[in-house]
């Protein structure tokens, strides 16, 4: 199937792109179109104006401070993957980034397209709630900081107005200490997670959250109470406890946040 007809802007300026969306009626943001051009094509969706924000530069670079790093929205699945942008988590960004899809998706797809989709069983909007990330955002309103925590509010819907769009996602710098694990259980190599555990481990105890069990990426307090001697046993009640899942969707995620684990506690501490 092909979209519906829409009318297409592409803005040089996130001035442009914000007047443009408090403008139009019913217009949807383009960032890398790997979401929502298939929802398009099967006319789930049919905005009839679409703003891409490819065109503007300054949503593709990237801003270093001593304990924190901002990337633009439109930064790629691909830059984070091949780290043509600095990574600052000891190599989780990049690893997550690996999992996305397909080469093809990664190099089209990006960081503030994927969370604004705020699909839980997606790589970033789990990761990024884990990290602690938030993302800048801009209407002619103003400028917003949002932490991601609080961005995803459930399936596909997220905390921003209509006429407002990500400019940036802002991470902090791991401290040097710090190590993770991530487990992502999916059908085959590039599919979306039926199961995605981000294990990390700090000197004061374990935090560990996991996509793709409820509408929004969890964290599992339950199971930070065993994470010290991840037995699966273990693992089962409190992930049941956590997540309310039963049966073999239980069992899936405790083997899930098991292996991340398992990863975290053998990963070596570097500094980044």
């Amino acid at each position: 199937m092909k979209p519906a007809d829409f009318t297409y802007h592409r803005p040089s300026t996130a001035e442009q792109a914000a007047s443009l969306l408090a403008e139009l009626s019913d217009a949807k943001v383009l960032a890398g179109g790997q979401s929502l051009l298939p929802i398009m094509n099967m006319r789930l969706a049919s905005p009839e104006h679409l703003v891409d924000l490819t065109a503007i530069r300054g949503l593709r670079t990237f801003t270093e401070a001593d304990d924190q790093i901002r990337y633009g929205a439109t930064t790629t699945h691909m830059m984070l993957e091949e780290q043509l942008v600095p990574d600052r988590t000891n190599g989780l960004l990049p690893r997550a980034a690996s999992g996305i899809g397909y080469r093809a998706i990664r190099n089209r797809g990006t960081l503030a397209g994927s969370l604004a989709h705020a699909d839980s069983s997606a790589e970033w909007p789990t990761i990024m709630a884990a990290v602690d990330a938030a993302v800048h955002t801009l209407s002619v309103r103003g400028t917003r900081r949002i932490p991601v925590r609080d961005l995803l509010r459930g399936f596909f819907t997220t905390a921003l107005d209509e006429d407002e769009f990500i400019t940036g996602v802002e991470v902090t710098r791991f401290a040097p200490e710090t190590r993770w694990g991530l487990y992502k259980m999916a059908r085959k190599p590039g599919e979306f997670a039926e199961s995605l555990a981000v294990a990390l481990l700090r000197p004061d105890g374990a935090e560990l959250w996991l996509g793709a069990a409820r509408d929004v990426p969890i964290r599992l307090p339950n199971t930070e109470a065993v994470a010290e001697s991840p037995e699966l046993p273990d693992l089962l009640d409190a992930v049941g406890a956590d997540t309310g899942s039963e049966g073999h969707q239980r069992q899936l995620h405790a083997v899930s946040v098991q292996r991340a684990l398992n990863a975290a506690h053998h990963q070596e501490v570097t500094r980044v």
